[in-house]
């Protein structure tokens, strides 16, 4: 089922709403590895925050989300897709990640990412879609999709 998700590039005065977004997604996780300090992750996520490169994902009016994708020769690099946990299992980010996929098998590239170890359901949500674990370090699992497999 398509549901009504858009991609809206970001401006500067999205920044807020991302880090709501970051707050209402991986909060639990940050916190179980590092502890949470609010004023230090607002720092942290001022210097990430790369307005060309963030697109907010609108569902039904709402921005629910975003996502960070870069792009090489070879490679689309997904650096961040976050959901906010309540938009969270309503096939928001399988829709988008399809269309990843998508682009990726025409472009003939491969699909990287990286995901906390102690976030089992993202684990498993890319496994879902094909992704093997490539590598890891202390906190987080690297994980690739290879086109070849599909076509």
């Amino acid at each position: 089922m398509k549901t009504s998700i858009n991609l809206i590039a970001s401006k500067t005065s999205d920044i807020g709403i991302t880090y709501q977004i970051v707050c209402n997604s991986i909060k639990p996780y940050i916190k179980k590895l590092w502890g949470w300090d609010d004023l230090h992750q607002q720092k942290i996520h001022q210097k990430k925050f790369k307005v060309s490169k963030t697109k907010l994902i609108q569902f039904e009016d709402q921005i629910v989300g975003f996502i960070v994708v870069n792009h090489s020769d070879n490679e689309i690099y997904l650096e961040n897709l976050l959901i906010d946990q309540h938009f969270q299992n309503l096939g928001i980010g399988k829709e988008i990640m399809g269309n990843i996929i998508e682009k990726a098998i025409l472009e003939m590239k491969t699909i990287r990412l990286q995901v906390f170890k102690i976030n089992y359901r993202a684990q498993h949500f890319y496994e879902r879609l094909g992704f093997k674990r490539i590598s890891e370090n202390e906190f987080n699992f690297e994980m690739k999709y290879y086109v070849s497999q599909k076509i």
